[in-house]
């Protein structure tokens, strides 16, 4: 039988039809129950500054806002991810650091993985510790200098970011990666505030220069005056954009929009919401519900 045009078109519109069918299939057994988690969000949670995508498309995108635990103080250039969970991931991690390993573990690819976030748990009451302390040791400096424009300025600015701390900054941290779902799941049994998402971890590698105490020039060769940190980074591509359901918009278009706090001299343009994330079978999260409010 001769290939003709029609025949072309009708497969075409075919692979159409069963990509189609596969894609609704795979949604359809994600969100069957049960459920692997379920999380009470917020606006400190969903960044909805993408909701001018409206004026397009007629759709409305929010964006899953996670962010990693601070390090130390003195640690602030190591990856969030160590050189020890990148080799539980599978990454090849070198046994010696220096110029030429750091390069070859830099060229390998990303790779899968899953991502453990906690809501409102141990890791947001540890930055709101560190929050509090930093005001409160600024403020006790200056008390004592007495009169410090620098640190008057100081003392304001760690006020005030314990204040957005404490009311608007996320409180949804990524604190664990693996690739054991199961084995992720026992260790965080919790489902209201645990969830499991995959992500993309890719290698990261960062240098110091370390200090020369002696007199004199530096006698070390070139390549032992810089300390290595290696690691990985990962992120959590589905969490760019999470489309609000139809049946939600005229709510979403009502909610007020946030208000001057006592700590902080300007409103929120965010809107006041709560909403219900749920992370299916596939682990892939959608909105459930949207309510105004806090939780």
């Amino acid at each position: 039988m001769n290939w003709t045009r029609t025949h072309a078109l009708v497969s075409g519109l075919g692979l159409i039809v069963l990509v189609n069918a596969i894609a609704l299939t795979g949604v359809a057994w994600n969100r069957s129950e049960p459920a692997d988690s379920r999380l009470h969000l917020s606006e400190r949670e969903l960044d909805n500054s993408y909701s001018y995508w409206r004026k397009e498309n007629n759709s409305i995108a929010l964006r899953l806002d996670y962010r990693w635990p601070r390090r130390e103080a003195d640690d602030n250039r190591s990856p969030p991810l160590n050189a020890e969970k990148m080799a539980e991931l599978g990454f090849s991690v070198p046994s010696e650091l220096n110029e030429d390993s750091v390069q070859r573990y830099r060229r390998q690819l990303d790779r899968d993985a899953l991502l453990v976030l906690e809501l409102d748990g141990p890791s947001y009451q540890r930055e709101l510790k560190l929050a509090r302390d930093h005001y409160e040791t600024t403020k006790h400096l200056y008390e004592i200098a007495l009169i410090n424009k620098r640190l008057k300025r100081e003392v304001e600015d760690t006020r005030q970011a314990l204040e957005q701390e404490q009311h608007r900054a996320s409180r949804l941290f990524a604190i664990d990666a693996g690739l054991d779902q199961h084995r992720l799941r026992t260790r965080y049994p919790d489902r209201q505030r645990y969830a499991i998402v995959r992500g993309k971890v890719r290698v990261a590698a960062n240098s110091e220069l370390l200090d020369w105490s002696g007199e004199g020039p530096d006698p070390r060769p070139q390549a032992q005056r810089w300390a290595w940190q290696i690691g990985g980074y990962a992120e959590i591509p589905v969490a760019h954009s999470l489309n609000l359901p139809k049946r939600w918009h005229a709510v979403f278009d009502s909610l007020p929009r946030g208000k001057a706090l006592p700590g902080l001299p300007y409103a929120s343009r965010d809107k006041v919401f709560t909403a219900e994330v749920v992370f299916g079978r596939r682990l892939e999260p959608w909105i459930m519900q949207v309510q105004a409010g806090q939780p």
